[in-house]
């Protein structure tokens, strides 16, 4: 009887305390209401901004808009110049050239030359200037129309000299140098001033007493200065054009003819003095830098 007391008690107990326990989850806290009814507030109040927004932007698009400033596409060419093309410096230098003279009214003067230069310094050269002016040809043919006007209107006659040949020690400086493009091609160029000293060689032609009278050729101390423009077409093969003055003392024919037996004396054929000749020239030719193939470090 009293295990089945026990048991009852243990049974009204436990009906005791389930309605309890159904009860405390039926029931609602006022914070649990407002913590639940707060999150759809929140998610009203984002999809009200989302729709402003939207009608913003609507009211935007319905509205005038000013295009987009648009960039012009420019297609820029950039050149890179190259440093020094071609260096002097230890290099031997081989120039031919022809030569036509400027300023001689009564002869025209046809001359082949050939210059040797050293360069000891990229700008500065040391060498030899040859030209030769006789081609054996009859100098009166290469004389200019006012020496037959002379002659003709005032039978008059004027002494001139005959050239054979010239030599000179000369020194070259390079004071001016730089480069220009020709579609896209570079070239480099150097402007040069020129000097020295040497001979000439020239003959008296005989003009007032043909038929007793000859001369030997003589040589003269002579002195030139100039100036040239060199264009490189590779590192060893340039063209070049310069400007010349030749300058020396030169004796001319005797204009008097010495009557009787003194006009065959030859000390009397020649003027007593001696006069000064200045002529200009232009010379045009090639250089041959060598040696060929030179390797060196181009400047910065």
């Amino acid at each position: 009887m009293r295990e089945l007391g026990g048991i009852a008690l243990l049974m009204a107990a436990l009906l005791t305390a389930f309605p309890t326990a159904v009860q405390a989850q039926m029931e609602f806290s006022l914070d649990e209401v407002d913590e639940e009814d707060a999150e759809p507030a929140k998610d009203s109040k984002r999809q009200g901004d989302l729709i402003e927004e939207l009608a913003a932007g609507d009211d935007t698009d319905s509205g005038p808009t000013e295009p987009a400033p648009q960039r012009e596409e420019i297609a820029e060419e950039i050149y890179a110049v190259q440093q020094i093309y071609a260096l002097r410096l230890k290099r031997l230098e081989i120039a031919p050239s022809v030569a036509f003279t400027l300023n001689d009214p009564y002869l025209k003067h046809y001359g082949l030359g050939l210059a040797l230069n050293y360069w000891f310094t990229n700008v500065l050269s040391v060498g030899l200037n040859f030209i030769w002016y006789d081609w054996g040809t009859n100098p009166l043919e290469r004389s200019t129309s006012f020496v037959p006007r002379i002659q003709n209107q005032f039978r008059l006659s004027v002494p001139i000299n005959d050239w054979q040949f010239g030599l000179w020690v000369n020194f070259t400086y390079v004071p001016f140098y730089g480069k220009f493009k020709v579609r896209k091609k570079i070239f480099q160029w150097d402007a040069y001033l020129i000097g020295g000293v040497g001979l000439m060689r020239t003959q008296p032609i005989p003009v007032f007493d043909p038929a007793n009278r000859s001369f030997d050729w003589q040589t003269n101390v002579a002195f030139n200065v100039g100036a040239g423009l060199r264009i490189f077409l590779t590192r060893y093969l340039t063209f070049f054009t310069e400007f010349r003055a030749y300058m020396w003392p030169d004796q001319f024919e005797n204009t008097q003819v010495a009557p009787g037996p003194a006009r065959d004396d030859s000390s009397t054929w020649l003027q007593s003095g001696s006069s000064f000749v200045a002529n200009t020239s232009i010379q045009v030719g090639f250089t041959l830098f060598l040696p060929i193939k030179f390797e060196y470090r181009l400047p910065k």
